[in-house]
């Protein structure tokens, strides 16, 4: 039989290649010297690369397959690893026979990829690589490697902000997707970004610890920034002023003393100028509040459509500077937020939204001036789909929960965890008006019990994940709940300790009846103590095998 490599037309060779993943085809590489060769020098089909954790295993003679791409980096035939030829991603490791030899990515195997792939790559995942430096960042500029759409770069503190900035000035124009969470990046390197990333649509920033408030400033502001960047990016620099690119900056050189200055600028005269940001993560950066978040409202709030802000300090009051952050006086009506998704947690639990100091909201189409109210938000924000605003000792009452149940009935999530003041009132009027509910969150609350959540799944039929850990419900709420819903795929009822092992066995067999086996994909009771140790594995008999059950364990009640 003819090798089809050799005698098919590599067009359609590489049509056929490409309908394989990524990983297989590395397995196809080392078939013989001649599909190694053309499959290491088709750079279309290395526009992907998706490292999930970081990692990679040499695979060892005995070893079975891989389920990733970065599991075949160093994979040898007879257990000791080979070099391949320049720019392949099976690198050099020693392996030993019989075990895999776990590795952490590192700049060399950043540098294969980039050598191989070219200006064909689109989309880089690294979710995982705290040994990368900035000679990885370096090796993507220098391999052309320009039209990265997709860059996820997180857990890594060792690369600079200064080689990250090379990176992004040569992705500027093309740049859409970017996570660096849990990085070293400042102030400065987001302003820059900003200015930079005309189609920009997604920025994570999350746990990024040297991020405060003033990393997003407003419009008027952004045209007052000067970046100085190091010498490498202004050689970048030069390569975009020499190609006549002034669509979006303005590249000035100043010589001083000797030595080149780059000042980089930006006209700002209206948001059109900035990207369309859809999407913007920006949890656990603890100096990130209500003002960060009033800003990137009122600067991104025609195109945001999810703001997280989680585990940073935020005020119950942010409810009002969003509401006064769009045109109240325009002559046509407020112009509503695209706003779906808002992520909200420790916010102040002193101040009650009933209580707190009321903003007057000015008159216009919508209404003469008022007092401000939830109603008033509601009507700026009608979109939102998605709310989160619980945390430790969470000031969300049974007043906040009616309020966004009777203003938000297309609601599907909703977290409000830990918040103590929380009682069956509040999940009474969600079960009753917000019944297209899939996601709840009600962990933690200790003022709800059996009548709340009774109420809350009669009306909420459709719930596919329900978290009520630590609360003080009994066998009652859980007959309740394997009587009312039918699509159920996540329940957590971990620390409830007036549950038996009669109420989980009853609901268990509810969901065995009703249809629900088929969907329940994790259910966990562990800290029950009112629940026997064996009552885990005779769930898993009753359900099904890739349910996921977590139990007591004896250890529990030692």
């Amino acid at each position: 039989m003819q090798d089809p490599v050799a005698v098919l037309p590599s067009e359609l060779v590489v049509l056929i290649f490409r309908k394989l993943a990524l990983q297989e085809i590395v397995q196809c590489m080392s078939v013989c010297k001649m599909w190694c060769q053309f499959l290491d020098g088709c750079a279309v089909l290395w526009c992907t690369i998706d490292m999930r954790n970081g990692m990679y295993r040499g695979q060892s003679a005995k070893g079975s397959g891989c389920d990733k791409l970065a599991t075949l980096l160093g994979d040898s035939a007879n257990g000791t690893s080979r070099r391949r030829r320049r720019g392949s991603l099976l690198l050099s490791s020693e392996v030993q026979e019989n075990n895999d030899d776990v590795r952490i990515i590192t700049d060399a195997d950043i540098d294969a990829i980039a050598r191989r792939a070219g200006p064909a790559l689109s989309r880089l995942s690294l979710d995982f690589a705290p040994h990368l430096s900035d000679d990885g960042m370096y090796a993507l500029i220098h391999n052309n490697c320009i039209n990265i759409r997709h860059l996820d770069l997180q857990a890594n503190q060792t690369i600079t902000t200064h080689a990250l900035e090379a990176l992004v000035m040569s992705l500027r124009n093309r740049l859409e997707f970017l996570s660096l969470r849990s990085t070293e990046i400042d102030d400065a390197f987001v302003q820059m970004l900003l200015i930079s990333t005309p189609h920009l649509v997604h920025l994570d920033v999350s746990f990024c610890r040297k991020i405060t408030k003033s990393a997003f400033p407003l419009v008027d502001q952004m045209s007052n920034i000067v970046f100085t960047p190091p010498a490498d990016v202004v050689a970048l620099a030069r390569i975009i002023a020499e190609q006549g690119d002034t669509a979006y900056s303005r590249v000035l050189f100043a010589a001083d003393a000797g030595s080149d200055e780059l000042l980089v600028t930006r006209k700002i005269d209206d948001r059109t100028c900035l990207p369309r940001l859809k999407c913007i993560l920006a949890a656990g950066c603890g100096c990130v509040g209500s003002t960060a978040a009033t800003r990137i409202i009122k600067v991104f709030g025609k195109s945001l459509e999810i703001l997280d802000v989680t585990q940073s300090p935020v005020a119950i009051d942010v409810f009002q500077h969003i509401t006064m952050c769009v045109d109240w006086d325009c002559a046509d009506g407020i112009e509503p937020l695209k706003l779906q998704t808002l992520k909200l947690s420790n916010m102040d639990s002193n101040v009650d939204i009933d209580t707190m100091q009321r903003a007057v909201v000015p008159e216009s189409s919508a209404g003469p001036e008022h007092l401000w109210s939830f109603q008033d938000f509601a009507l700026v924000a009608p979109n939102l789909t998605s709310i989160s605003l619980g945390g430790k000792d969470s000031c969300i009452t049974d007043g906040m929960v009616v309020r966004i149940a009777m203003h938000y009935r297309h609601l599907l999530s909703l977290d409000v965890h830990g918040s103590t003041r929380l009682s069956h009132s509040g999940l009474a009027a969600l079960g009753e008006n917000c019944t297209q509910l899939e996601h709840v969150d009600i962990s933690e609350c200790s003022g709800c019990d059996d009548r709340g959540v009774v109420a809350l799944v009669g009306g909420c039929t459709g719930l596919k994940s329900l978290n009520m850990g630590g609360l003080h419900i009994s066998d009652a709420g859980l007959s309740a709940i394997g009587d009312c819903l039918r699509g159920l795929e996540v329940l957590l009822l971990d620390s409830c300790l007036f549950v038996t092992s009669q109420g989980i066995r009853s609901m268990v067999s509810k969901f065995c009846e009703s249809g629900c086996r088929q969907t329940l994909r994790r259910l966990s009771f562990s800290e029950c103590y009112g629940v026997a140790v064996d009552d885990a594995a005779w769930c898993r008999e009753q359900l099904r095998p890739n349910t996921h059950v977590t139990g007591n364990s004896a250890l529990s009640f030692e």
